[in-house]
């Protein structure tokens, strides 16, 4: 119980984080410039450079073990520790945009390491069946501190956001990662599969030539992994595409298109967060007892309807429902993301698996943010929505060749 406890210290910081940087920062970023494209660009959690920095972080932290700080959590305190810096320092290194946008990114591939590694964590302090439970507690957590952190900006910044803002998110962010980094022990107990196999003993690649990892184990290429996981990594990017089209530009839309002040356009995304928070658990319920693979299904269904939405709702209040309505279908996503992928790939490689996951949605950030911000510079930002409404039901398709893991037997 209590590693437990301790892992979520980091799902409290990486939410404060998140939201300060999908939802705070782009109304700071915009006395620079009033390009929806660069503000979608800038104010995402994910940035391109994730695409390369994520799979080659948790391919290491598979084989690596440094002492009493194991194999997850150097990546955790290095990757929370330099983006808590970096997210400090910007409004005092970002006084115009060029230097802005070299230490947002800067920050942000550091953020992706801490978050990233951390999830595949989870797969490393509890069994398989214990981490729908604890997939839900951290989401609740996470959402938690999202939801903290916007409400403080609607009471405490509410006309613009302040320099301290930076110091107070980096400083938090840090903090949460030093009580899942003190706190958690992590086992050097994974068992080494034969090379060029699962965990189960299936031949993956067959080929001889594959080099060999730490410790002699055959590490195959991402290209081994099973079916079902490469179609996953498909799934999450075109959800997350959709997703990331409109989560930096979405306080703007508020703005611009509902008539939010500057507190309520981040007063409205944390009902999502809300809604996220109270519904965690319950989808962890879920998805024990109908399958992860249905519950997330539904929860994408339920987003693709949120997108819909948004092209035609003009009031605040109908801005409210639609995003307490958007935090059920994220609820499903943010809970059962990682439990699913833990299914459909080895143990001794949740590190590799959960760096090209967050790789595809890496890639996924700045692909719908360019095209998002160009959408809405030329028709505006109810383009974002309909943008999100095509990439979920892409998603939907390819969820239905995800194919889901036979029962093992014993």
């Amino acid at each position: 119980m209590r590693q437990r406890l301790a892992y979520l210290g980091c799902s409290f910081g990486t939410g404060v984080f998140s939201a300060f940087n999908n939802f705070t920062l782009t109304l700071w970023l915009a006395a620079f410039t009033d390009s929806y494209l660069l503000l979608g660009l800038l104010g995402n959690s994910r940035a391109f450079v994730g695409a390369l920095v994520s799979p080659a972080v948790g391919n290491w932290s598979d084989r690596i073990w440094l002492g009493w700080l194991g194999r997850r959590r150097p990546f955790i305190l290095a990757g929370a520790v330099l983006a808590g810096l970096g997210m400090a320092l910007t409004p005092l290194v970002g006084t115009s945009l060029g230097p802005a946008i070299v230490i947002i990114l800067l920050y942000t591939a550091w953020y992706n390491v801490a978050d990233d590694i951390h999830q595949a964590l989870l797969v490393d302090v509890v069994s398989e069946r214990g981490r729908n439970r604890l997939a839900a507690r951290s989401v609740v957590v996470h959402f938690s501190g999202q939801v903290a952190i916007l409400l403080l900006g609607f009471a405490a910044w509410s006309e613009s956001v302040p320099a301290w803002a930076f110091a107070f998110t980096g400083a938090v962010l840090t903090a949460g990662a030093l009580v899942t980094v003190l706190g958690v022990r992590e086992t050097n107990l994974t068992p080494q599969p034969p090379p060029h196999c699962d965990g189960e003993g299936e031949n993956l690649l067959p080929s001889p030539s594959q080099g060999r990892g730490a410790g002699g184990e055959g590490y195959p290429g991402w290209l081994s992994f099973p079916r079902a996981a490469l179609v996953f990594g498909l799934v999450y990017f075109c959800y997350w595409s959709g997703v990331n089209a409109v989560m930096p530009l979405v306080s703007v839309y508020t703005q611009h298109i509902l008539g939010a002040s500057v507190g309520e356009a981040q007063l409205l995304p944390a009902l999502l967060l809300v809604s996220t928070t109270v519904l965690a658990l319950p989808m962890g319920w879920l998805g024990d007892r109908y399958g992860r693979k249905r519950v997330m299904t539904a929860g994408y269904a339920i987003m693709g309807l949120c997108g819909l939405a948004g092209l035609v709702i003009t009031t605040k209040e109908q801005g409210a429902i639609v995003f307490l309505l958007a935090g059920v279908g994220n609820a499903a996503s943010m809970v059962l993301t990682i439990p699913l992928l833990a299914e459909l790939v080895p143990a001794h490689r949740i590190g590799t698996a959960t760096g090209l996951l967050a790789a595809s949605g890496s890639v996924a950030a700045p692909f719908a943010s360019l095209v998002a911000g160009a959408l809405s510079d030329l028709y505006g930002p109810r383009a974002i929505f309909g943008l999100m409404a095509v990439m979920i039901a892409l998603a939907l398709l390819l969820m239905s060749f995800v194919q889901h893991p036979a029962p093992k037997t014993p």
